[in-house]
């Protein structure tokens, strides 16, 4: 395991938080009326709060983008759970947000797996026609409600009162800064991390314009230690690029966007003390129909790296 003293990592941290991250500051917190099934009071706009300097988290949990492989974060949770595990700090991006937001808040992973089989395609595309012929299709092809709406019937609190502290992981898409949400709208927060471009409009909070924090940062595990993490578990599930077959010059340009980010994420794992990646390989496009395996390739990944993931957890 790498020493956090050791000067490698600290030159890599150097070098990754001069270019690719910044805190959310400043900007007037907004007020917004929660939606119907949920408290109906007054919540601030997403945001980011520095911890105070020195401040130092034990443990952080580090869970990474990568969209319906999303589902393998629970079958680690599952394990984490089990064996009585609780980090002091987890940090999601996009699918990683979703499951890390919930948990965070208090949800055992059975209630989110409930939750989980709720979901539908007509949960994450609410296109609307009228919209478009009316207003045009904005930033996105989809506003992203929808999502939002079935975010909002489970994450019920601010960020901030959440049993564990969080932090979802956006993306500024007018800056390119890393922008870590860990108060306000939790909801909002998600969706904002989970807002691939393109095709979710973004989320405008506190003067940014955010978007898909797995832009940015697949894994984030810089954030976690910007964010005072002394050790860092780290579950990454993004999609790497050798399972790609490149057969036509669309598959080219996909591959060129895999490679890029997979760069990222090589650059953030070097900063865990562990990192956790499940094998999920299927020769076609993974959908919410395989939530079971994916789970499943999760727990298994767990339960053999979980002598490790325990003494990690009982370090000194």
């Amino acid at each position: 395991m790498t020493d956090p003293a050791d000067p490698r990592r600290r030159s890599l941290l150097a070098l990754l938080g001069a270019s690719a991250t910044a805190p959310l500051i400043g900007g007037c917190a907004s007020p917004i009326q929660r939606q119907s099934g949920a408290p109906a009071d007054v919540i601030d706009d997403p945001g980011f709060v520095a911890p105070p300097d020195g401040t130092q988290r034990r443990l952080a949990l580090v869970l990474s983008g990568g969209a319906a492989r999303g589902f393998a974060h629970l079958g680690v949770l599952r394990v984490l759970e089990r064996e009585g595990l609780r980090p002091d700090l987890v940090v999601g991006t996009s699918a990683g947000a979703i499951v890390g937001a919930m948990w965070a808040s208090g949800m055992q992973v059975s209630e989110i797996e409930r939750a989980a089989e709720l979901l539908d395609w007509t949960v994450f595309f609410d296109f609307d026609p009228v919209r478009t012929v009316l207003g045009g299709l904005g930033l996105g092809l989809v506003p992203g409600a929808r999502l939002e709406q079935f975010l909002r019937q489970h994450l019920r609190t601010p960020i901030e009162r959440f049993p564990l502290s969080f932090a979802a992981v956006a993306a500024d898409m007018e800056n390119g800064d890393v922008v870590p949400l860990n108060q306000g709208d939790a909801a909002r927060a998600v969706r904002a991390s989970c807002a691939v471009p393109g095709v979710y409009a973004p989320v405008r909070s506190r003067g940014r314009l955010l978007a898909d924090g797995q832009v940015v940062s697949p894994l984030p595990v810089l954030t976690a230690r910007r964010l005072g993490a002394v050790r860092v578990l780290a579950i990454d599930v993004v999609y790497p690029p050798q399972h790609s077959e490149m057969s036509n010059p669309v598959s080219m340009l996909f591959q060129s966007l895999i490679v890029s980010e997979w760069r990222q994420v090589l650059a953030e794992r070097a900063l865990a003390d562990l990192v956790i990646a499940p094998e999920i390989r299927t020769s076609s496009q993974l959908g919410l129909g395989s939530r079971g395996w994916v789970i499943e390739a999760g727990e298994t990944a767990a339960l053999s790296r979980v002598d490790e993931i325990r003494r990690l957890f009982t370090e000194s």
